[in-house]
């Protein structure tokens, strides 16, 4: 079941003449996990934004969950497009618990809801000892999968995730990417993985977006990936 549609969307950030994404088209099942790879300024960042609905981009058409988002006059705002994001350097609120920091996005639900999502989620990445832990008190490990909880927490229909790895050290980050396909899959999360990192993708992803190279933005291709268990 197609799930989402990125349709010939292109992109040039302001005060540029040279589009960093121009013509890119891919589509993603339900519950797939596909890595978007290429070096730096390639657009990779620039893309989940556009998704997101952190930019606008200048042509083109995106459809998450059957809804259009974005295209033909229609542009659904970040917050209501049931997308859910981990930045690079998780964007945590560090006067926050971890198990407030979890409950952030889920302030429309009751609170006896709210307070039984962010016990599951504790217990989905396997820190229910440290609810009541600040940031600053947590390792890069547990810091990120506390983003990881906080972005699912809500039951996003697409995760966005941005180099998730790039703070980790070489053996946390085997470690972590093994934990983090496991609870996409227990999840049935659709995501879209961003990274320079051929090996994140080879560990986590089902299927590899290009983008970059010799023609940055022109024509991304995607292709199957093995991933490592």
């Amino acid at each position: 079941m197609t799930h989402v549609i990125v349709e010939q969307i292109a992109f040039t950030h302001p005060g540029s003449r040279t589009p960093v994404i121009r013509g890119m088209s891919f589509a993603m099942e339900k519950s797939e996990i596909a890595g978007v790879l290429g070096p730096s300024g390639a657009g990779k960042s620039t893309l989940l934004r556009l998704l997101a609905g952190l930019e606008i981009p200048e042509a083109g058409r995106i459809v998450i969950d059957g809804r259009k988002v974005f295209g033909d006059g229609v542009f659904v705002p970040p917050e209501a497009r049931g997308v859910g994001m981990v930045f690079q350097d998780y964007a945590l609120f560090p006067h926050l618990t971890v198990a407030r920091n979890i409950a952030f996005g889920l302030h429309r639900l009751p609170r006896a809801k709210r307070a039984e999502r962010v016990r599951e989620m504790l217990e989905l990445v396997r820190l229910e000892s440290l609810a009541d832990r600040y940031p600053h008190e947590l390792s890069g490990g547990q810091q990120q999968r506390v983003a990881l909880a906080r972005a699912l927490a809500p039951e996003p229909e697409l995760l966005l995730m941005d180099e998730p790895f790039s703070n980790l050290d070489a053996g946390l980050r085997v470690a972590i990417r093994e934990e983090l396909r496991g609870i996409l899959k227990r999840t049935g999360t659709t995501c879209l993985l961003v990274t320079h990192d051929r090996q994140d993708v080879a560990a986590i992803c089902e299927r590899t977006i290009r983008i970059g190279g010799e023609a940055a933005g022109d024509s991304q291709a995607a292709e199957a990936v093995a991933p490592i268990h």
